[in-house]
């Protein structure tokens, strides 16, 4: 998943310090700080959609398609922009929580919606609005992007911090300014407060005065008149069943939905229902209709699989998503009547090569198969997870309809 670079840069910052706090209360052990995903394990409550949930470990971040599903989700009232310059859209609304210590008490819960201008192409461009609450600032966890990320730098001629009122609204504008130094590009931020809540801008090539009505429109949701919030033909994750449901509804089609996978130690580890032509993901794969994509990990410290980032990659849809002629055909196999086609990428055309976690010079193996069942088409890619193939399948096509 190529997520933004500052958005980025942001969500691994706060799953690290999250992970480190979990790290106190030995939850978890030192393996699992190198990969902040890798233990985000799920339980399938149960299989009838009445009482589905998907239990991330990871809660502390959560991300949305649109504000109304963020909001379910808020832990305090916040306002956006009613306002935005022309081009820009909602590309994404992210919920995050700090934690300050081993009893995980909220040291700063985070709002940051992101807006994309000409999405995907060469000249994409963004707005970042971050609205937060707690015993901490923005400033300190490097959250702006005009501000420097240190002490030292901020000494420097890269960097300018003033007391700036836009329209009626007053605060500080932080300035990155173009430099040779690590490649700087000139960012903004401008941070004020409101009812006890701090917000922020951030941009890059936007005037002052662009930015100045983006701030003066600041209202709460449910006031919003001009700018969009639905997130209409986006994709987006499924935690309940508000979205299990919003998911099938899309779709068209019953779904399978196994919380683990049978002899194989494999388990839930996300799943997301992908728009065909969206706006605001960038995964490698880029499917060309609608779908619903699990994922499936071992444990971290399983003695089956060679590498802890090894992935079962799970896609349902109308339609065949993957091009079989750009793949070197395997073999066939039949469980339970239905009729299964392997493939190998050995050219790594739809996931770029990866390698073993456990060896950096070793390529992992990537690995399809596709069947259809129901008039609905599958396709799974094991990237990794030489062993124990099989048994993943047959519980794949053996998990009832949903």
């Amino acid at each position: 998943n190529k997520r933004r670079l500052y958005k980025l840069f942001a969500v691994v910052f706060l799953l690290l310090l999250f992970l480190s706090a979990i790290l106190l209360t030995n939850l978890t052990h030192t393996e699992e700080i190198a990969d902040p995903d890798m233990n985000a394990r799920t339980v399938l409550k149960a299989g009838d959609t009445s009482s589905f949930k998907i239990d991330r470990l990871n809660s502390s971040f959560q991300w949305f398609h649109s504000l109304d599903r963020a909001i379910q989700f808020k832990k305090f009232d916040f306002k956006v922009p009613d306002h935005l310059p022309e081009g820009y859209q909602l590309e994404i609304v992210d919920l995050s929580t700090l934690f300050s210590d081993a009893n995980q008490a909220d040291l700063l819960n985070i709002v940051s919606i992101m807006f994309v201008s000409k999405f995907g192409s060469k000249n994409e461009q963004f707005i970042e609005m971050l609205a937060s609450k707690g015993k901490e600032n923005m400033l300190e966890h490097n959250l702006l992007w005009g501000a420097p990320n240190s002490q030292k730098l901020a000494q420097t001629q890269f960097f300018q911090q003033s007391e700036v009122t836009l329209g009626n609204v007053k605060g500080v504008l932080f300035t990155k300014k173009l430099g040779s130094q690590h490649n700087r590009k000139a960012a903004n931020s401008f941070v004020w407060q409101d009812n006890g809540v701090s917000y922020v801008i951030n941009w890059e090539k936007l005037t002052q005065k662009e930015i100045e009505k983006v701030v003066q429109s600041f209202t709460f949701p449910q006031q919003v008149q001009r700018v969009r919030y639905d997130g209409e033909g986006n994709s987006f994750p499924l935690y309940d069943e508000t979205d299990l449901l919003a998911a099938k509804n899309i779709l068209g089609f019953k779904v399978k939905f196994p919380g683990s996978l049978l002899n194989t130690h494999l388990t839930l580890n996300d799943s997301i229902l992908l728009r065909a032509e969206d706006q605001n993901t960038s995964y490698s794969f880029r499917q060309t209709a609608d779908a619903l994509w699990n994922t499936y990990r071992a444990p971290y410290n399983s003695t089956i699989y060679d590498g802890p980032n090894d992935e079962l990659l799970f896609y349902q849809s109308k339609v065949p998503l993957f091009e079989t002629t750009k793949l070197s055909f395997i073999r066939k196999l039949e469980i339970s009547g239905v009729e299964i086609s392997a493939y190998a990428d050995n050219n790594h055309v739809y996931f770029g090569p990866l390698y073993s976690s456990n060896d950096k010079s070793k390529l992992k193996s990537q690995t399809y198969y596709f069947w259809k069942q129901n008039n609905v088409y599958y396709a799974t890619a094991f990237l990794g997870l030489d062993k124990n193939q099989e048994d993943s399948l047959r519980t794949l096509v053996l998990t009832p309809l949903q």
